[in-house]
């Protein structure tokens, strides 16, 4: 089943028209898999609208260096990557958002997702190394961060959007072109 959704994905440079279905995507993802990390209020009352205002400035607005795409499956936006490329001197570019919907999450769309971001940053930044932050209790992402290389550089505390606080981990790939081999 794997292989057949991965031929059906099409990624393309996401275009200010894509705002809404990465806010709706985003704050989906978020209200499934942040519950205990962030507010229930903020998850139920407050999250898709953010999610709508941050998307709707970011693709009018965008930064110089920020390169996002969307992964596409049969005319549905199943997923997307935001990329701020040479955004730390030492990590290297930020992978700044990597989401996949629920409905086809361990299908391989996020490792798609992965490879391109990698083939991007080869082509495109001043050095190939990657990194990224996630919530320490979002352990499935966690997972396949460490699956695809990626290493546990630190944890420290995070002011959350909410204002509550949680602890977040730097995950880091000192050479992205391991991710384009077969993990």
């Amino acid at each position: 089943m794997q292989p057949a959704i991965i031929t059906m994905i099409h990624l393309r440079p996401a275009t200010i028209d894509d705002y809404k279905s990465i806010a709706s995507l985003h704050a989906n993802n978020w209200q499934h898999t942040y519950r205990g990390i962030l507010s229930d209020h903020y998850l139920d009352n407050e999250v898709t609208d953010e999610r709508i205002k941050f998307w709707k400035e970011r693709l009018e607005n965008p930064a110089v260096n920020q390169i996002t795409i969307v992964a596409m499956m049969s005319e549905q936006m199943v997923g997307f990557s935001c990329l701020l490329l040479n955004d730390d001197e030492q990590y290297g570019t930020l992978l700044d958002n990597l989401h996949v919907s629920i409905h086809v999450q361990k299908s391989g769309i996020g490792k798609l997702l992965m490879q391109d971001c990698a083939k991007t940053i080869l082509a495109k930044a001043s050095n190939h190394k990657l990194y990224l932050w996630v919530f320490e209790a979002n352990q499935n992402a966690r997972t396949v961060y460490e699956k695809l290389g990626g290493q546990h550089i630190e944890t420290i505390d995070h002011d959350n959007w909410d204002g509550t606080k949680a602890k977040v981990c730097r995950y880091a790939w000192q050479d992205v072109g391991s991710l384009l081999t077969n993990n």
